[in-house]
């Protein structure tokens, strides 16, 4: 894994910040139900709030980074996003979708979590990290397991007005010291 400026760099991917020639992209995938698949609500976005958001620096700052997903750097395939938990700015919420369908079930997700969490932890300061998913994700519960992501409890969540059964996972600082996977896997 690198980080150079805005991107950080896998072996398969770039997680790249937002830009405006992104944006287009974005909004078409928040509406569209296959790029959202079954666990997530459309968000409906729209370009120009978007352009406002970009340049407001709502989309990118000290509590908030959204990345598009590219494989590296030909074609964009998902975005995913952290924010702090309001009051505790060691914690983060993470949130991942990979919108091309032709591209799930391939470890992309997984890897885009995996080294956004890794540069978190290592150069953020954040000490703990928090995902949802729908409770019938079991692709994703898979994912953050393998992770070292511990399932918290059963909850209710509101995904874009719509109230959602699911599970909370939490990585504690101290679990990612220990796991394997952000040791010894860096590929």
């Amino acid at each position: 894994m690198a980080f150079y400026g805005n991107c950080i760099f896998t072996s398969r991917l770039c997680l790249k910040k937002l830009a405006v020639s992104d944006l287009e992209l974005l909004a078409e995938w928040s509406h569209a139900l296959e790029a959202n698949g079954p666990y997530l609500s459309p968000e409906n976005l729209d370009v120009e709030h978007l352009i406002h958001q970009l340049e407001s620096g709502a989309l990118w700052n000290d509590k908030e980074k959204r990345f598009m997903v590219w494989l590296k750097k030909r074609t964009p395939i998902g975005s995913i996003r952290y924010w702090t938990v309001s009051g505790q700015f060691s914690t983060v919420v993470i949130s991942v979708k990979i919108a091309r369908e032709s591209e799930r079930n391939k470890g992309y997700g997984t890897e885009a979590q995996k080294f956004l969490i890794k540069h978190l932890m290592e150069n953020e300061n954040i000490r703990q990290v928090q995902m949802y998913t729908d409770i019938n994700n079991i692709p994703q519960q898979r994912c953050l397991v393998k992770l070292g992501f511990e399932m918290q409890e059963a909850v209710q969540y509101q995904d874009q007005n719509i109230m959602r059964n699911g599970l909370l996972f939490t990585l504690s600082g101290q679990t990612f010291a220990r796991h394997p996977i952000y040791r010894y896997h860096n590929e």
